[in-house]
């Protein structure tokens, strides 16, 4: 389980994330929310596994997924992603500049751009 501490120290050898992928993390933080029961992002794994996008949150371990195949042909299986501990620190870390770039308020008012 990463600190706060421990997120800054990566986020200084490593630096931060894409714009692309915080938005990403951000977005998937806010369907995992408790009070929205926690609804799930699925994807193809096709999609995830060595995306340029995707597999550096899986390396830094922001981000997680589990397989799920339901007896259908391989190559789609779908992996629902999920935020780990450390991903959503990182999320609440820079959440007033995320959530800036988001076009709808929290309220649920479009934003001037």
């Amino acid at each position: 389980m990463a600190t706060e501490q421990e997120i800054l120290d990566e986020i200084e050898e490593m630096g931060r994330l894409t714009e692309e992928q915080e938005d990403i993390l951000y977005n998937i933080c806010l369907r995992q929310d408790e009070s929205m029961q926690r609804q799930p992002t699925n994807m193809l794994l096709s999609k995830v596994v060595d995306s340029p996008v995707y597999q550096p949150m899986i390396d830094r371990e922001i981000l997680t997924y589990e397989v799920y195949n339901h007896g259908g042909k391989e190559g789609h299986e779908v992996a629902s992603l999920i935020v780990t501990l450390k991903g959503l620190r990182y999320a609440i870390l820079f959440s007033d500049e995320l959530s800036q770039r988001r076009a709808i308020d929290p309220a649920g008012n479009f934003r001037n751009r």
